[in-house]
């Protein structure tokens, strides 16, 4: 690498996540003025979802330690350095799965589901941009997608260690546990696990109501299933 490049890569951990739903939604927009409105509150909502997550931070957390996070449209982008040599401990994958996790809550919450890709490997992350193939691996595993899901890279699976359910093995594939129980909303930590799948539970029924056959019809079928493995204590699901 030359001493004047403007890209420095290193190597990290990489999300690349969409919501599902919000192209539909951009069309009606146009057209709508209810949906006009839906659309910018769901734009207000996505560009202020990691900012909150990022100020419920501890602060004895290392600023490095915490994902950077790009917004675009109806995207988020997140990385984490693999590791910190001055924090043994610490595992930059694992810090993207929990972050992922916790904004498929919040995005739930809000009654929007998420699709994407995780891996690892070489990035140029700033405050404005990224570059990479890390970065194209993760936008290329979102697109390949077809279930509501994040899926992990051959290569974020190897290095994955397990050991806890936030990621879990299903038909060939590993993806993101996003109903892991210990990262729920903040309205439901009084109420429990059960009170956030109950009220889940309510939306995907809503949304089977509503909509016509469609693949997103499809995708809210396959949320279902998995929300009523999980609520069963996951029999079906075993962790990755």
């Amino acid at each position: 690498m030359g001493k004047h490049s403007l890209v420095h890569f290193e190597d990290r951990a990489v999300a690349f996540i969409d919501v599902l739903g919000f192209e539909s939604l951009v069309v009606r927009a146009a057209e709508d003025g209810k949906s006009l409105d839906a659309l910018s509150g769901l734009v207000a909502f996505l560009s202020s979802a990691v900012p909150n997550l990022d100020s419920r931070v501890e602060p004895s957390v290392p600023p490095r330690q915490v994902p950077k996070h790009t917004y675009i449209s109806d995207c988020i982008i997140l990385s984490a350095p693999l590791q910190d040599l001055d924090h043994k401990s610490y595992d930059g994958l694992s810090a993207v799965v929990m972050r992922v996790i916790q904004i498929a809550h919040y995005l739930l919450e809000a009654g929007y589901l998420l699709r994407g890709g995780i891996t690892v490997g070489k990035v140029w992350h700033t405050e404005s941009n990224i570059v990479g193939p890390a970065y194209q691996e993760a936008f290329r595993l979102e697109k390949e997608c077809c279930d509501p899901v994040v899926r992990l890279s051959d290569a974020a699976i190897m290095r994955w260690g397990g050991g806890s359910r936030m990621c879990l093995r299903y038909g060939g594939r590993v993806f993101v546990n996003s109903l892991f129980e210990w990262y729920i909303g903040k309205k439901y930590q009084h109420g429990g696990i059960e009170h956030a799948y109950s009220n889940y539970a309510a939306l995907v029924e809503t949304r089977l109501t509503k909509l016509p056959s469609s693949r997103a019809k499809d995708k809210w079928k396959w949320f279902m299933e998995f929300l009523n493995a999980e609520r069963s204590e996951g029999a079906k699901w075993p962790q990755a």
